[in-house]
């Protein structure tokens, strides 16, 4: 005889069902930026394997496209298509934001216009090593500890607020007490705390929206509402560096490729995909313009003058630009790298006391309420 599983057994698997979901949907919040990275990995692979055969670029892609294997994803196929429509490779990838990140797209259009993607595959392979950092980071704000325990947090302290604190007042008026110091406290500190918590919160979600939404969604963002995105990655740190870094790379690669220094500034600028960081560039060659030596003029993007240092090493030596910035663009995203981790574990770190300073509150002011009842009770 066939027996049923005991109620026990499925209240317990009732139970570990919301871990389960909730770990399957930490895995895939984290795992966002790595896949969208490897994505671009698989792009690149393709396309320096048909340099290597000597085939072009589209149509190799395009063949591969046709064999209908499924490990080569829907993006790469929707970018198949519309190079089977006519359009060139650059056009193409703008149309499929999700398959890389979008200064990848901007490098390939700086080597579509020097007639060869092969020159500028090492500096779009340098900026595919962020997805580490970046689901590092997202692991670091703790997907459950900021979608869960946050707004739980905020939905007790306007409970207590509501409900308890209104009964707590009604019945010490009803016996003639005083107002305990701690419940005090807490009618005191509550609403700011409740506000720190609701903006925790609406931040945390709109972070997530725009991680999880991708370049399509900030270009919407950017085109439609607020076309601040570009300013902001400028002055923050980590991606400031980053930005740095893609324009040296791409940089370092045209001068030695021996493209005329205004247009390899330009060309550059124009690869980090970032309109604010676009435009020192264009103050730089108008410093070019005007008589300023190279070295000099790049001191518009990194005022700690270790860039100008490099690039005045790269034109002395004989091993060309991009080997001698080798070691400043494996600083700066070190340091990218180190200044992520740090703001996302001060982030984490300032959320959990902002939680604890809040049940800390509740708890002492509820406890004294009951402690003063229970007094009288005795006596």
């Amino acid at each position: 005889m066939t027996s049923f599983p005991s109620s026990e057994f499925l209240l317990a698997v009732l139970s570990l069902a919301p871990v389960a979901g909730l770990a399957g949907a930490a895995f895939y919040f984290s795992s966002v930026p790595l896949r969208r990275h490897e994505r671009a990995r698989f792009l690149l692979d393709q396309i320096e394997s048909a340099l290597s055969q000597g085939q072009p670029v589209e149509s190799y892609i395009v063949s591969l496209a046709r064999t209908k294997d499924q490990s080569i994803g829907v993006s790469f196929q929707l970018l198949a298509a519309h190079l089977e429509q006519g359009c060139s490779l650059t056009p193409a990838l703008e149309r499929v934001p999700q398959l890389s990140p979008p200064q990848v797209p901007a490098m390939l259009k700086v080597g579509e216009s020097l007639g060869d993607y092969g020159r500028v595959l090492p500096a779009c392979r340098e900026l595919l090593l962020d997805g580490i950092s970046q689901s590092r980071a997202l692991i670091n704000y703790q997907v459950a500890f900021a979608f869960i325990l946050n707004p739980a947090i905020l939905l007790l302290t306007v409970l207590i607020s509501a409900k308890f604190v209104p009964l707590f007042t009604s019945i010490r008026s009803s016996l003639g007490l005083h107002t305990p110091g701690g419940m005090a406290l807490f009618v005191h500190w509550a609403p700011l705390f409740a506000g720190l918590q609701l903006l925790s919160v609406l931040a945390v979600y709109l972070f997530a929206m725009l991680f999880l939404g991708g370049p399509r969604f900030v270009s919407w963002i950017e085109d439609r509402l607020v076309p601040a995105a570009d300013w902001i990655h400028l002055r923050s740190p980590w991606r400031r560096k980053r930005l740095q870094r893609d324009f040296s790379a791409m940089l370092a690669l045209l001068l030695d490729a021996g493209v005329p220094e205004e247009r390899a500034v330009a060309l550059a600028a124009s690869s980090t995909a970032n309109s604010a960081f676009i435009e020192l560039g264009r103050q730089v060659v108008e410093q070019l313009r005007g008589g300023a030596k190279l070295p000099a003029a790049l001191e518009l993007l990194d005022r700690t003058g270790e860039f100008r240092w490099r690039v005045e090493n790269g034109a002395r030596g004989a091993g060309g630009f991009f080997r001698a910035l080798k070691g400043w663009h494996e600083w700066l995203a070190a340091t990218a790298f180190q200044q992520e981790q740090a703001a996302a574990q001060t982030i984490t770190t300032g959320l959990l006391l902002l939680n604890a300073a809040s049940v800390a509150l509740a708890a002492f002011g509820i406890f004294q309420a009951i402690a003063q009842f229970t007094r009288l009770t005795v006596r």
